[in-house]
């Protein structure tokens, strides 16, 4: 836990550095991002007009799987300008876990990917498009073998106006 006193914070700013487990995050063992390394954490408090403001870094490293070819990822995920805002805060200690952890699961990726330009996987023969290519053509038709509904749009031509008279109610 990552906690400070606010009695000594009245004196003077306090440094905190130090690592955490990775289990702070609450991340399932079974769920597509894992963190398996220390949270580490360098901040600096200080007593401000209304509160206390704490400033730093927070750290970690994470893996899973790309999201769209499914090989290994590793990556770090830090929040390098954390700057949280405690108004006078009651007690003795101050708690900045339930902060810090916030601050590190809002840096996780919604999709992790092993790069930008991550080609994935080809959805009918299954190979990975980053290694290798593959035959397979687009297909016009869906699984089922219907033709797809959006196919009739494909030749569809617009006619724009200039004339912003000329639209109908």
């Amino acid at each position: 836990m990552i906690k400070l006193s606010l009695a000594l914070l009245e004196k003077q700013p306090i440094e905190l550095a130090g690592e955490e487990p990775p289990e702070l995050l609450g991340l399932e063992p079974d769920s597509p991002i894992v963190a398996d390394h220390p949270i580490k954490y360098r901040l600096k408090a200080q007593k401000v007009s209304g509160g206390v403001l704490v400033e730093g870094r927070v750290a970690t490293r994470i893996h899973g799987l790309c999201g769209r070819c499914l090989e290994p990822v590793k990556r770090k995920i830090e929040s390098p300008e954390l700057s949280l805002f405690f108004e006078n805060p009651p007690g003795e200690e101050l708690d900045l876990t339930p902060e810090v952890r916030e601050e590190l699961l809002l840096e996780l990726p919604m999709n992790l990917l092993c790069s930008e330009s991550c080609r994935g996987l080809c959805p009918h023969c299954g190979v990975n498009r980053n290694l290798e290519s593959c035959d397979c053509a687009e297909e016009e038709t869906s699984a089922s073998g219907e033709e797809s509904p959006w196919r009739a749009l494909d030749g569809l031509e617009l006619n724009e106006t200039d004339d912003p008279e000329s639209t109908h109610d």
